[in-house]
């Protein structure tokens, strides 16, 4: 019954701050600005998602990452950044909105590219997919496959730069681009 009442309660969060996007594709290796939403699960998930988000910055991109820790405090191997902020369920309130000044900042940033990392069906996640102002928002989460632009499946993205991978062929394809990334 509370699961009920929390999911109801967050889904009336989500119609009253809901507002139209303005939605673009933008290539992987055209877009300027790209946000990163992922979980962390541990240390190695950490360092895999931290590869993927200083590639992105040495290739010449604004990059902010937005890590979830789906537990109650933030690891201390997941150091803040000026473009890096993690946040866990302790930032959250009582029916799973998120409660931190990062957080709406980066759903209100108008990113390029938004790219979605995260595999588990999160809460929060979907809340965040919901009210960002990202104008192509990408991933592979069948249960968030509603809220992307662009969802991609398969069998073989088993980790970030695959994915990534992924998103460049098909964002490229998509937009005509012939550039690497």
């Amino acid at each position: 019954m509370f699961a009920f009442i929390k999911k109801f309660f967050l889904r009336k969060a989500l119609e009253e701050n809901k507002h139209p996007r303005n939605i673009y594709i933008t290539a992987l290796q055209k877009a300027r600005s790209i946000g990163i939403l992922c979980d962390i699960t541990d240390e190695d998930s950490y360092k895999r998602i931290f590869s993927v988000f200083s590639k992105l910055q040495h290739a010449g991109r604004t990059v902010w990452l937005m890590g979830y820790i789906n537990d109650k405090e933030v690891p201390f191997y997941c150091l803040q950044q000026l473009a890096a902020d993690y946040f866990c369920n302790k930032d959250l309130n009582w029916y799973g909105k998120p409660e931190k000044v990062q957080i709406d900042d980066f759903m209100e940033r108008e990113f390029d590219l938004l790219i979605d990392f995260t595999k588990q069906p999160f809460p929060v996640i979907r809340y965040m997919l919901t009210l960002t102002q990202a104008h192509f928002i990408v991933g592979s989460a069948k249960e968030n496959a509603d809220l992307y632009d662009l969802y991609i499946e398969g069998e073989n993205i088993y980790d970030h730069v695959t994915l990534l991978e992924q998103i460049s062929l098909y964002t490229k394809q998509l937009t005509g681009g012939e550039e690497a990334l």
